[in-house]
């Protein structure tokens, strides 16, 4: 091995200097090719000089890069560039020796274009809806009356003026808890987030909204980041999105349970008009007095009628009509009875003559007679009579002893 390599390497008996190590890593990232990085700009000033020391931060938060933007580069832009503007920017990674500071030597830089990050939120939602995030089949109703109703937004916003100005018009005892968040800018999301867990762990707080008033898409960005909309999709509490961007909306409208266009909106669709609830209940009660009434004069009309007729103005005049009939009765069977009566009596004195006339009393009754012998024996031959016989003779009336010669 050669002297210049043993020279390179570093051990516990030969460690580097500050500056040989410098110089290695110097070396070593000088090998690195260009590299295109999307972020944010922090810290974005242009001094006196030209040139501008920024940072660059990733959009989800935390890591962050310095950049070195030289005059010559600051000197081109064609863009005004101001904090949290999302960039991409070109660049080759520099290590500064004498310093041991790391950073990007910027040679251009541009805004993220709204295309891109329209195609970014695009990606976002695909996701979401491929994880069942967003599914508009588990949105939950909103409640007719709440108890407590949820406000996030910007403290003394005219969207926290109209909404409770308008839930108050409408329902004057309603109760709000209200959590105040920057509703634009980096700070947005993470405030969002802590907001929704504060709200949604309140038992009587029955439905969260979530509102500004309106402005640029870039400036609601924060309402379409993944934190935000996770949070939202995952609260117990119905939310209501009152952001007021029709085109172009954030994520947050796509799992909200109620998507409304401006916070009057929201206000209007979160609790119900007294003066029009009190306008149908006066309704609802006209329509049961009057059926009420109608079923009242309904039967009172069958009663007048009822008490109209004659046995109930005199109700012994059913017993009366009754009697009349049982004495009807009576004499029809009375009559018929009677005619029976005759009927049979002549026929019986018919039979009664027939019988007479048939009887042997008749024919005595006619000079005839009847002769026995003294055994009773009725003699019917006188041929067959001994002389001297005793014979009895029955004549019509009474009877005869005689002997036979």
């Amino acid at each position: 091995m050669s002297e210049d390599q043993t020279s390179e390497m570093s051990d516990e008996t030969r460690p580097y200097s500050v500056l040989e190590f410098n110089e290695k890593v110097h070396q070593a990232i000088n090998k690195w090719p260009t590299a295109r990085i999307e972020g944010e700009l922090v810290k974005f000033k242009i001094g006196p000089s030209g040139h501008a020391y920024p940072q660059l931060r990733d959009t989800n938060g935390g890591a962050v890069l310095d950049l070195t933007i030289w005059r010559s580069v600051t000197a081109a832009f064609t863009e005004t560039f101001n904090d949290s503007d999302k960039v991409i920017v070109t660049g080759k990674l520099n290590f500064y020796q004498p310093g041991g500071k790391l950073s990007l030597n910027v040679t251009s830089m541009r805004k993220v274009g709204l295309g891109d990050l329209l195609a970014q939120l695009e990606a976002l939602r695909a996701k979401l809806r491929a994880e069942g995030v967003i599914d508009p089949s588990k949105a939950q109703p909103l409640p007719f009356l709440p108890r407590k109703i949820g406000l996030i937004t910007a403290q003394n916003s005219d969207a926290e003026k109209d909404v409770i100005k308008n839930v108050l018009e409408r329902f004057p005892a309603a109760v709000f808890e209200t959590a105040y968040v920057p509703v634009q800018g980096d700070s947005c999301p993470a405030a969002v987030v802590e907001a929704i867990a504060k709200l949604d762990a309140i038992e009587d707080v029955d439905v969260i909204i979530i509102t500004r008033g309106g402005g640029s898409f870039l400036d609601l960005i924060g309402f379409s980041d993944e934190r935000v909309v996770r949070a939202a999709a995952a609260a117990k509490t119905p939310i209501v999105s009152a952001i007021g961007h029709e085109a172009d909306r954030p994520i947050l409208d796509d799992v909200a349970d109620y998507r409304a266009s401006t916070p009057t909106d929201a206000a209007k669709n979160v609790v119900p008009d007294v003066s029009e609830e009190n306008y149908r209940i006066d309704e609802v009660v006209n329509r049961i007095v009057q059926r009420i009434g109608h079923y009242v004069s309904t039967q009172a009309d069958f009663l007048s009628q009822v008490l109209s007729r004659p046995m109930m103005t005199n109700p012994y005049v059913f017993l009366t009509e009754k009697q009349q009939d049982l004495e009807r009765t009576l004499d029809e069977l009375r009559g018929e009875i009677s005619v029976t009566i005759d009927r049979e009596s002549a026929e019986h004195l018919s039979r009664e003559g027939m019988l007479r006339s048939l009887s042997p009393q008749s024919t005595l009754d006619r000079g005839y007679s009847v002769v026995r012998d003294k055994a009773g024996v009725l003699v019917s031959d006188g041929s067959k009579v001994k002389a001297g016989t005793k014979l009895n003779i029955r004549l019509a009336k009474g009877e005869i002893e005689a002997t036979s010669n």
